[in-house]
């Protein structure tokens, strides 16, 4: 993928946007900046060229819109996405949010930063490509209409309501895998399995202790645990139970295959990788 610049701005040390950095590092070029005014003097002197600004916002209001405009304005090409905290969550109801901004939530960077800015750069339909006017609606038909690849594998699903197997089993069949019901408590081992889908809530203490059953009795295949609107330490206390990935709920489709791919083809390569003797 071309290299990009990429302005940054915003508290990127707390906890919750350091992931996201770390896949912008990936994507190209990185000029970080705490305050807008700092990241707008640099622009205005030349100090580089912005392909993307991405706004990490904190919480509602820490950015205003008459200095998002001026970025605008010092870069009127680059792509302006909004990578918010948890404590954005209610901004669209109660807040002011940014026009013209594609908003991301911190919990949703990882399975998308990379795929999208990939395909934004390549010319390959991105719905972050999409005019700045475009509803998340039609950014959502924009995805839908991605092709990807078929796939293959076993996939056992974690849950206790009929209707979300249903509707994951449907998406994942869609795909190529096949799948398996495995309703909790239950978390017997099912062999040949390529990965799971945990399907959870606020993480309490039992499905904590579910989750790690899970990832113990199918290791070494990864487990996705799903949640609702997922905080910083549900995630972490999520992934010391063995997660593989964490996604939010409601989740996109294209975030859920993204997190399965790559979790399972990092398996498979591990599993190919000859041992080396000291």
């Amino acid at each position: 993928m071309p290299d990009l610049s990429i302005l940054l701005l915003g508290d990127v040390e707390r906890t919750e946007f350091r992931e996201a950095e770390a896949c912008l590092r990936r994507c190209g070029n990185v000029h970080r900046f705490a305050e807008a005014a700092a990241a707008a003097t640099a622009l205005a002197e030349g100090q580089f060229a912005a392909d993307a600004i991405v706004l990490a916002q904190a919480f509602p209001g820490q950015f205003s819109h008459q200095a998002v405009d001026r970025l605008r304005r010092l870069a009127p090409l680059a792509r302006v996405l909004g990578l918010l905290g948890s404590w954005c969550e209610g901004e669209m109801r109660t807040g002011s949010p940014w026009p013209a901004v594609v908003r991301t939530y911190w919990h949703q960077w990882p399975a998308r930063c990379e795929r999208k800015l990939q395909r934004l750069t390549e010319g390959q339909g991105s719905s972050w490509a999409l005019p700045v006017t475009a509803t998340e609606e039609e950014r959502l038909l924009a995805d839908a209409t991605a092709a990807w690849p078929r796939q293959h594998g076993l996939i056992v699903i974690h849950c206790r309501c009929a209707e979300i197997h249903d509707w994951l089993s449907a998406s994942c069949r869609s795909r190529g895998f096949s799948t398996v019901w495995q309703r909790p408590p239950n978390s017997a081992r099912i062999e040949g399995a390529a990965a799971a889908l945990f399907d959870g809530s606020c993480l309490c203490d039992e499905e904590a202790d579910q989750l790690h059953r899970l990832t113990e009795v199918l290791r070494p295949a990864p487990v996705i645990a799903l949640l609702d609107f997922p905080r910083v330490e549900d995630r972490c206390r999520a992934l010391a139970a063995g997660a593989a990935a964490v996604l939010s709920k409601p989740l996109a489709v294209d975030d859920l295959f993204w997190e399965l791919e790559e979790n399972i083809s990092g398996c498979r390569r591990r599993l190919q990788s000859p041992i080396v003797c000291q």
